[in-house]
């Protein structure tokens, strides 16, 4: 009960007209969505919170992929090294969003400095003033920090996968790639759709990273929509235009998870590669 009050709080203070200024709340009805809907930033935000979302969520994937079938084989010192993949995820947000504001910086950061010595960049890039590059920063920032969340639930899985299954796809002639195709990703595909739906409501509302490192900007190239209704409370202080936009988000996530139990059946999924 107590998770639902403040979801029911803010669905019922999207129907009614109240800001800092007025102490008087009065019923408006459907008047904030219209006026929301009809707002061309709650669509641009929307969205860059799609772009945002995609970009994290397939970064996350393909570095949690690719580090966890590293880490599935064995070498000396897997143990710690296992342990270190983890970090990234353990990391406070504002430790890792300063630690890339300074890799990032146009004037002395790490990264524009090994891009010019390399001769890729004839110039230092202002990647989160700049209008194409800040949101591939902040994709870039959230991949690198909870890409050890999928590399953990991806390994999990792949310890699990019987090896019996690659002996008899060896015995058949199949070589590192085909065993790939054939026995590791079908049997990862239950987990990679889970990490998929769990990043993706994580990112679509993710603030903190955003915000920390360019504050929505420059010019609203980083404004998504959890920027957006903290805009529109703590800026402009309409709390229920604020309400209305965030009950927008809840209505999307909804959808999305609707979707996703539709299209796969978890009972069923678990079954695969048994």
């Amino acid at each position: 009960m107590v998770a639902y009050l403040p979801i029911g709080y803010a669905i019922a203070l999207s129907f009614v007209k109240k800001t800092a200024f007025s102490p008087v709340t009065t019923f408006s009805g459907l008047r904030n969505y219209r006026l929301i809907v009809e707002e061309p930033e709650l669509w641009g935000a929307l969205w860059r919170s799609l772009v945002f979302t995609a970009g994290a969520v397939v970064l996350q994937l393909a570095l949690g992929l690719v580090a966890a079938l590293l880490l599935n084989r064995a070498f000396r010192g897997r143990t710690f090294v296992r342990s270190i993949f983890v970090l990234p995820y353990l990391l406070p947000t504002i430790v890792v969003a300063l630690v890339f504001q300074w890799l990032l910086n146009q004037e002395y950061g790490v990264v524009n400095q090994l891009l010019l010595e390399s001769r890729l960049l004839t110039r230092p890039l202002n990647f989160l003033g700049g209008l194409d590059t800040a949101m591939w920063s902040v994709i870039a920032t959230s991949g690198w920090q909870y890409g050890s969340f999928a590399t953990l639930l991806i390994l999990a899985r792949l310890q699990a996968i019987p090896p019996k299954l690659y002996e008899a796809a060896k015995v058949s002639g199949a070589g590192p790639l085909r065993c790939f195709w054939d026995v590791t990703l079908p049997n990862l595909r239950t987990t990679l759709v889970l990490v998929a739906l769990l990043r993706g409501i994580w990112m679509f509302n993710k603030f903190d990273t955003i915000w920390l490192m360019t504050r929505g900007g420059p010019l609203k190239a980083t404004e998504t929509l959890p920027i957006y209704a903290y805009r529109l409370a703590f800026e402009e202080f309409d709390f229920g235009m604020a309400a209305a936009a965030c009950t927008v988000m809840f209505v999307i996530l909804v959808a999305g998870a609707v979707v996703y139990f539709r299209l796969f059946d978890p009972s069923r999924e678990v079954e695969v590669g048994r």
